[in-house]
């Protein structure tokens, strides 16, 4: 069973208890990149925009921080507030998907994975194996927007 479906202009969620819990650590997951001095999960999160030019990276991220800052606290806001509902209309099933990719990025970072060459550890790293999950999830939720889509 999918644990996302578009039904009727809204996305239908079917989460286990469980995997509510999981999720509800997302949050504090997001909420702490870059507390830490070289966090690898900030970097993935805040490439640089000019890879040949570091000066220019480094003003591109101080003109955009602040509203980068702002979209992510209110995504990590919706998935929080909606995380127990059983519907998502699709501004929420967005900024799902966003926290899920954002989530996926920064556990990998930590792990320090970098490509796809990461799926054969799945079964020895609870991180991977959550990365795996989350990666699921969001295949699933991008799944159910495109039906909701094509159904208007």
């Amino acid at each position: 069973m999918n644990p996302f479906n578009a039904a009727e202009g809204t996305i239908e969620v079917s989460l286990e208890r469980d995997e509510q819990l999981l999720l509800s650590q997302l949050v504090t997951l997001l909420g702490s990149v870059g507390a830490a001095p070289n966090d690898p999960a900030a970097d993935r999160l805040n490439p640089d925009a000019f890879l040949d030019d570091v000066e220019a990276s480094r003003e591109f991220r101080r003109l955009t921080a602040d509203e980068l800052a702002t979209a992510r606290d209110m995504d990590r806001d919706v998935f929080e507030r909606t995380l127990a509902g059983k519907h998502l209309n699709v501004d929420e099933a967005e900024a799902w998907v966003r926290i899920l990719g954002d989530a996926r990025l920064a556990l990998a970072a930590r792990r320090g994975v970098v490509d796809g060459e990461w799926e054969d550890e799945i079964e020895t790293s609870r991180d991977l194996a959550v990365v795996a999950y989350l990666g699921f999830l969001q295949g699933s939720l991008v799944q159910a927007l495109v039906e909701l889509e094509a159904a208007a």
